[in-house]
């Protein structure tokens, strides 16, 4: 698996583009919780569940959801 701290272009250009529009329609298509919306994006991008992607999901969820 690979970590992603969000602090380069194009770490932040891969969440933005690719990460977070497949997140949404996920969340749309399966009005999931929050950790199965982390374990999708870890296991569709092959990515760690560091802090700072867990973070990101969570951001993501709560504007999906109103939260």
């Amino acid at each position: 698996m690979n970590k992603m701290t969000f602090t380069t272009a194009s770490e932040i250009h891969m969440w933005d583009l690719d990460i977070a529009p497949t997140l949404r329609e996920f969340m749309c298509n399966n009005h999931t919780d929050l950790n199965d919306c982390v374990d999708f994006v870890c296991s569709l991008f092959d990515l760690d569940a560091t802090d700072e992607l867990i973070d990101r999901v969570a951001d993501e969820f709560d504007s999906f959801f109103g939260n």
